[in-house]
């Protein structure tokens, strides 16, 4: 117990240190919003081959998005080597296309399915309809060994990952500027390129529309993972006793991927490149206090073993006790069960649910 307790509080005290580095203005109702990024649809006359170069002109439209940063967060080391993405759509296809620098490109995993992370990879979370259940995990490594999975909701809540889930018509390509395995030439980068299905990427989520509209937004982070390596008699081996580094695209502040809802935003686009500035979702601050009650319920259950209604009993931010950013939280229990709700301020009701098993949901406009 003395340990799940400390696990809870040291991942509250980290959301509270990202809540007060990412506040950007004084309107606290704007802190703790991921990263973001405008997804542009292809035209009819445009094409993307998945051969993992992305040398076409489809890609040199768009821009890269920020450098990955350490999972945990920006005031940890920036990562060694760079790392970025690009993404397009059409009506089949999500593409997403990764450079990431490298010195030494290895890979080991050769069949499908395996752990590929045991390997250095890259990695897509993707979650469409926000509700932190059903999404969807691929990791790909140097040598296209690829990882499709679905995650009926966070391991932390008891999830479990469906490796038997499939993409069968997704497409995926890994470029290596050099050899793979040979310690004797030094490499300067590798690319993956992936086509994933858009329907298969919305299987069993609620009220995803395929494909997407104009200005609909999807939950999506990305993650590399890289291990230390070192030379022995000709072939790379993991350093001993070095835990690998986790570089994402938007940080998770905590060593855990499979926390959605701190995953970035893609809003989908039609045809006017680089014209489309990314817009906040309205229902941002009810999202924020949702996942504050959530977190305060998890570390009040740690310490005394059941869920409260009483909001003067959790740990909750100021603003999400007094309603300063949307309406003050309403809770119900059981002994081992909770749900929140938490509503709008304004002209506009929106009204947004919390679970204990993490499930967030909004009520129909």
């Amino acid at each position: 117990m003395r340990t799940t307790v400390c696990k809870t509080m040291k991942l509250r005290m980290i959301f509270v240190l990202m809540l007060s580095v990412l506040e950007v203005s004084a309107n606290f109702c704007s802190l703790y919003f991921p990263k973001s990024y405008v997804i542009y649809h292809l035209r009819s006359d445009e094409f993307v081959e998945v051969d993992g170069k992305l040398e076409e002109e489809e890609w040199q439209q768009v821009g890269w998005t920020e450098r990955f940063v350490d999972i945990q967060g920006p005031l940890y080391p920036v990562p060694r080597f760079e790392t970025r993405v690009k993404m397009r759509w059409d009506d089949t296809f999500l593409y997403i296309g990764a450079y990431m620098e490298e010195t030494d490109v290895w890979a080991n995993q050769t069949k499908h399915n395996s752990i590929v992370f045991h390997d250095n990879d890259f990695e897509v979370f993707v979650d469409p309809d926000g509700s932190t259940h059903m999404y969807k995990e691929l990791e790909v490594n140097a040598i296209n060994t690829t990882w499709d999975l679905m995650l009926t909701k966070p391991y932390i809540n008891g999830g479990q990952a469906n490796s038997s889930w499939e993409m069968p018509s997704m497409k995926y390509a890994a470029y290596v500027d050099g050899p793979v395995n040979d310690p004797r030439i030094q490499n300067k980068y590798w690319t993956a390129e992936l086509a994933l299905p858009l329907k298969d990427l919305a299987d069993g989520t609620a009220h995803t529309r395929i494909p997407p509209k104009d200005g609909d937004q999807w939950r999506i982070n990305f993650s590399r993972v890289e291990w230390h390596v070192h030379v022995v008699d000709g072939h790379y081996e993991k350093v001993v006793g070095l835990r690998e580094d986790n570089w994402v695209w938007s940080p998770q502040y905590s060593i855990n991927m499979h926390l959605p809802e701190r995953w970035g935003f893609i809003q989908f686009a039609n045809y006017q490149i680089n014209e489309t500035v990314f817009t906040k979702p309205k229902y941002w601050p009810v999202y924020v206090s949702l996942v504050d009650v959530y977190d305060a319920e998890k570390e009040f259950f740690a310490i005394n073993g059941y869920f409260t209604t009483n909001l003067t009993q959790l740990s909750l931010h100021e603003f999400v006790r007094q309603g300063k950013c949307s309406g003050v939280p309403v809770v119900s229990t059981t002994d081992y069960a909770f749900n929140a709700t938490v509503s709008s301020l304004g002209d506009h009701l929106i009204v947004g649910h919390i679970r204990d098993d993490r499930l967030i949901w909004f009520d129909p406009l």
